[in-house]
């Protein structure tokens, strides 16, 4: 499912690149996603051959419960181990979790900032599964802009750029995870929701955005995980699409 290569030579951090829409490392699923809202320039530090893999986008709430933690876990492990990448925002709670355990299980994870990149630090909680072989560090902002809100939620619209699917592991009635869902169903793009017995407390959002027209993800009773299967089905069929269109000549 995923294209390129990446290596497990972690290496002292690397010098931070600047492309523009004309270099041959701009994603061009950001242009086919985004359209005229694909920023005219991209900061990254980091193995950019990551961004040849294909991703699941991870969003969720700041203060995540323990039953999202587990659930951002072994969604996160199973993206890794199925050769996926990570995409997620590097903020606290769900973000951290999924950059995390996708390290952790010898996965890749690229870190899409609401801020100029030279604000960017690895969290003290990531350095022990760090590896800038398996990490790319992304923003679309100047690299000394500082965070505001309106580009907290201009990322989300990269972090939807550059994944081939979204997963909702905990969303609150309004917010950041509440704009990432409405967006990804704009895109059309596949979205799904972590669907959970009690939603009434930490996932009230989860159950809006199942409406809206997510899709469940539930767990597996014979394994007892989260049913991803739909998931990479899913990026599957829309890479052999893509592939198919590039041998026409239609990307």
């Amino acid at each position: 499912m995923s294209k390129g290569r990446v290596t497990d030579d972690a290496t002292a951090a690397p010098e931070i690149r600047q492309i523009s829409q004309s270099d041959t490392l701009y994603p061009e699923r950001l242009l086919t996603v985004l359209g005229k809202k694909a920023p005219a320039m991209l900061y990254l530090q980091g193995n950019v051959d990551l961004l040849n893999l294909n991703g699941i986008g991870f969003c969720g709430s700041r203060k995540s419960s323990r039953k999202g933690i587990d659930t951002v876990r072994d969604c996160a492990e199973q993206t890794a181990v199925t050769g996926l990448a990570v995409v997620s925002g590097n903020a606290a709670g769900i973000d951290f979790e999924a950059h995390y355990h996708s390290l952790a299980a010898g996965g890749a994870t690229m870190l899409v900032l609401p801020e100029g990149i030279n604000h960017f630090r690895i969290k003290r909680a990531l350095a022990p599964v760090w590896n800038w072989a398996r990490t790319l560090v992304i923003s679309q902002f100047n690299p000394d802009d500082v965070w505001k809100g309106y580009r907290a939620m201009a990322r989300n619209q990269i972090i939807i750029g550059l994944s081939k699917a979204m997963i909702v592991i905990e969303a609150s009635e309004k917010g950041g995870t509440m704009n990432a869902s409405m967006e990804t169903i704009k895109h059309d793009m596949p979205l799904y929701v972590a669907e959970y017995r009690d939603m009434s407390v930490h996932a009230r959002g989860n159950k809006k955005v199942l409406e809206l027209g997510g899709r469940r993800l539930a767990r597996s009773r014979s394994t007892g995980r989260a049913n991803m299967k739909n998931i990479f089905a899913d990026i599957e069929r829309d890479s052999a699409i893509s592939s198919r269109q590039d041998q026409m000549g239609l990307l």
